[in-house]
């Protein structure tokens, strides 16, 4: 690693040839002997600037195609090594490149990909422990997918990789549950089963919006090799979606859409191909597909539509706190009310208002100095002291909301019908909750006499489950 061979690469199929590790003279494919590789030679071939050397026997012809290749396939895009040494053949690499190369910077190494040792359970691997697993034991054991996403799964960082068996004992369950699911509900599904057609409702949206916005976030993960990243968005969270689309229909007694549940079904099989190959293959298969998975192109989406997926975290987030509510209540309370509001108080609408007026909309971004402002400004314009504390932890929230979302993020009205979403969704929400009567109320104009430390939790887009 320390030197410059990575361009050897390029060559030594006119050199060596195949099946000559020893580089035995007699096999080379151009009859190239080893007196004739001279200095001028390689000047020639890797330096620009060099004349054809008149010191060797090798035809010019050769010599030309030698550089045109090394031309062709440098720089080295990727060296994949381990984390040990970096500080000194893959630095020294880097060093060796640039002093022979140094008028020529666009063919130094472009990239390292490195990694630390693979430790099984946790723990280092020993025969002594009896936790020692070679590639061909996990395969039989788990099989060849299995042991792919548990590796996958293993760790992105320059830490050591931990290869658990809980993983890929889950895994073979997991994918296995999976095409089931998708061989009864869409492959061999009675077609009536299920919706058709163009017209999509809300939820439909969501599920397809999330799809397309994690096929997206795979390909990012995975052109940045952080495959366990990968995995997480193109397994694990294209579970949760799925997931949530089903209960929600279930719960709501409106059957699933076809279109959208094949839009997953078919993406999925694309994006995990990486990691599952016959998994993905099997499926691509069974979906009536020609050709190969690993073949076809990656699933050509949408952009992602955030304020679509803002109003899906609304909904999610929601639940979550009606969860934590329901959970806190005492015995032999029944009733329950969702509480919802379309206005901030007015100390937040002018903390929004001046959120707006630091934010830069070419650059999708505040300043640096943003949260060094805030204090400037709140300092002189909140008369309340004690409201400073509350103002600064508030914009700091909602600064975390612009970055998810962009500028809508700063309206000082709720930008999405909260009533709406939340009585579509209320047969969903009674099952989650497992409340048999859940009202939807706005709290101006409530008759309700609602306590103020249940009111006071109430904001645009954080709607409360008020137990009583």
């Amino acid at each position: 690693d320390s030197t410059i061979y990575m361009s050897y690469y390029t060559i030594a199929h006119y050199l060596q040839g195949e099946n000559n590790l020893n580089g035995d003279e007699s096999l080379s494919p151009e009859n190239i002997k080893v007196n004739d590789l001279t200095d001028d030679v390689f000047n020639f071939i890797y330096r620009k600037g060099f004349p054809l050397p008149s010191n060797t026997a090798i035809p010019s012809e050769t010599l030309e195609k030698m550089k045109a290749e090394f031309r062709y396939w440098y720089p080295m895009d990727l060296r994949v090594s381990g984390k040990d040494l970096i500080p000194n053949h893959l630095t020294m690499a880097l060093y060796n490149h640039a002093a022979i190369w140094e008028d020529e910077p666009e063919l130094w190494p472009r990239g390292y990909y490195t990694n630390g040792f693979v430790m099984v359970d946790a723990e280092k691997m020993s025969k002594s422990k009896g936790n020692f697993l070679t590639l061909l034991e996990t395969i039989n054991m788990y099989s060849a997918d299995a042991t792919r996403f548990a590796c996958a799964d293993a760790g992105d960082s320059l830490d050591d990789a931990n290869f658990e068996r809980a993983t890929a004992n889950a895994a073979i369950v997991s994918l296995s549950n999976e095409s089931a699911w998708i061989k009864e509900n869409l492959i061999d599904a009675d077609k009536s089963a299920m919706r058709s057609g163009e017209s999509l409702g809300h939820m439909d949206k969501v599920f397809q919006n999330e799809t397309n916005r994690l096929v997206k976030a795979t390909e990012e993960s995975f052109e940045g090799m952080m495959y366990k990243e990968g995995l997480n968005k193109g397994w694990f969270e294209m579970m949760i979606a799925r997931n949530e689309y089903r209960a929600w229909c279930q719960d709501s007694g409106i059957a699933m859409h076809e279109g959208v549940v094949r839009h997953w079904v078919e993406s999925l099989a694309i994006i995990i191909c990486p990691i599952c190959p016959h998994w993905s293959e099997t499926l691509w298969k069974d979906l009536g597909k020609e050709g190969l998975a690993v073949r076809a192109p990656w699933p050509t989406v949408g952009e992602e539509d955030k304020f679509l997926s803002r109003q899906a975290k609304f909904l999610r987030d929601s639940l979550k706190s009606f969860r934590n509510s329901a959970g806190k209540a005492k015995k032999g309370w029944k009733e329950a009310t969702i509480l919802v509001a379309d206005d901030y108080p007015q100390w937040k609408v002018d903390a929004l208002l001046w959120m707006q007026s630091q934010y830069d909309a070419a650059s999708g971004s505040f300043a640096p100095t943003f949260m060094k402002d805030l204090k400037t400004w709140s300092a002189t314009n909140v008369t309340d002291k004690k409201q400073i504390k509350f103002v600064m932890q508030f914009v700091s929230f909602m600064k975390r909301e612009v970055e998810d979302c962009g500028e809508s993020g700063m309206d000082t009205k709720c930008p999405f019908d909260q009533m709406g979403i939340l009585k579509e969704s209320i047969s969903y929400i009674k099952s989650q909750l497992n409340l048999e009567e859940v009202i939807v109320v706005q709290l101006d104009g409530c008759d309700l006499p609602v306590p103020d430390k249940v009111a006071q939790n109430v904001s645009p887009g954080k709607p409360t489950l008020w137990m009583r």
